[in-house]
């Protein structure tokens, strides 16, 4: 253990993986090196600002300093690249990657390098080995070795963090294999499963965000067909789960589609470099499924605005949530964010708000008198994000709501109903009446 723990780690992106990474590292005593070109992470770090809460140990003690400066990798016998890898329209972007690579090239000999970024099966040799390595004269297995070992985080989970969550790791060596295997042993307290290869790697991680991105796309498939015959979702998810419970399967739950960086992107890293070679249609199919569920939703509030004869133009829209996931400050991929621009493309008095990420509301008493003030001048509430204190807000107290649209199946459908306020669900119907109607005639159409 002493061997490993004088070992000098460096991580490159100290972002939503490579930050909480860092810290682990060094709390568990390693001296860390993290590498960023924000100043301001930087600047934070060094002066120990914005520290995971998990970290347990004395921040005092750990070994950690941030820099810009590639030179600092010299002696570090551990790398690990934890930079974003966007997709661009749906096209991957290794940019990012791509300019790691060139400024660390120079000062990574001897290093074993670990990869945490999302990439396809086969994009981690070719960008280290291939692209850029070998102009170096560097020579994987003999100057450097290369190993992946991809990130698995859940934003806003408290109880699933870096330090419990299982990991895959493949590696260009035997050697580097049992490093790899040996470095996160000793800072995490999770499986480790070995694969044989970095490609098998690095399709694990793809192929994980794809399965989860294509159960979203089921669901939210189900919300619509059941929409098409005047079903109510949540009774159908209700009749799923007898069965699926007995076969210990997890189901999702409609919405507005899934956002942040990993489930809505990752796919696209499979699609490209899988699809001249085999028939990816299901994965297109599920993402054009979750990236149409914005619209869908604009279009439900619409019809349903026209069917009682009234216009749009005439309302102050409020959506609420930026995030993409409840009780986090994240917008990555927003949903949320696409329904409003959605709507404001079409010149509609809309507004988006949320109160985690507002600035000017510092605590929840400030959070909350703002709340009161925008619903007070709002005559449709559009559910975007179910952060908690949202969710907690008792919205048939204000006279001027007319509309409510429920992105995410939250709120109480019932007691919007009583106080005649439109509601607007995904999958769900708004009166008992018309859905027994639809249900029937439906019924009669299989006869």
């Amino acid at each position: 253990m002493k061997e490993i723990i004088e070992t000098k780690v460096a991580v490159i992106g100290l972002g939503y993986v490579g930050k909480p990474l860092a810290y682990l590292a060094a709390e568990k005593g390693y001296e860390v090196i993290g590498i960023d070109n924000n100043i301001k992470v930087i600047e934070e770090i060094n002066a120990r600002k914005d520290i995971p809460t998990q970290i347990n140990k004395d921040i005092s003690k750990i070994k950690l300093f941030a820099t810009d400066d590639y030179s600092k990798l010299d002696n570090c016998q551990i790398v690990i690249v934890c930079v974003p890898t966007p997709t661009k329209n749906n096209i991957p972007d290794l940019s990012i990657i791509e300019n790691v690579v060139t400024n660390m090239k120079d000062y990574v000999e001897k290093s074993l390098i670990i990869v945490e970024s999302t990439v396809a099966p086969g994009m981690t040799k070719k960008y280290f080995e291939k692209k850029l390595f070998e102009k170096a004269n560097l020579k994987l297995n003999i100057d450097y070795e290369l190993a992946y070992c991809p990130e698995r985080i859940d934003p806003g989970n408290d109880k699933l963090w870096v330090r419990n969550i299982n990991r895959v790791c493949g590696a260009s060596s035997e050697s580097a294999l049992k490093k790899t295997f040996d470095f996160y042993n000793s800072i995490i307290e999770a499986k480790i499963y070995k694969l044989k290869s970095i490609e098998e790697a690095e399709l694990v991680k793809v192929w994980e965000n794809s399965m989860r991105n294509i159960s979203i796309a089921q669901v939210n498939l189900l919300a619509k067909i059941c929409d098409s015959y005047g079903f109510e979702v949540d009774d159908i998810l209700n009749g799923l789960q007898s069965k699926i419970e007995q076969f210990g399967l997890k189901m999702a739950y409609p919405g507005i589609g899934p956002g942040g960086h990993c489930i809505p992107e990752d796919i696209h890293y499979l699609i490209q470099s899988a699809e001249q070679q085999n028939n990816v249609e299901l994965l297109k199919s599920a993402v054009d499924v979750n990236e149409s569920m914005p619209q869908y939703i604009f279009a439900k509030l619409k019809n349903r605005i026209a069917d009682n004869n009234e216009k749009f133009c005439h309302f102050n829209v409020l959506i609420l949530g930026k995030s993409y996931k409840a009780n986090i400050k994240d917008i990555r991929r927003s949903q949320s964010i696409e329904l409003y621009k959605m709507i404001k493309e079409e010149n509609y008095n809309t507004e988006i708000w949320d109160p985690l990420i507002d600035e000017t509301a510092i605590d929840l008493s400030d959070k909350k008198k703002i709340l009161v003030k925008k619903l007070n001048n709002a005559d449709i509430i559009i559910l975007g994000c179910p952060h908690k204190i949202l969710l907690d807000e008792d919205y048939t107290k204000y006279k001027n709501i007319k509309y409510i649209v429920d992105c995410w199946n939250k709120l109480n459908k019932e007691k919007i109903l009583k106080n005649r306020i439109e509601y607007i669900g995904v999958g769900r119907w708004k009166k008992k009446l018309i859905y027994l109607f639809f249900r029937q005639k439906m019924i009669n159409s299989l006869i």
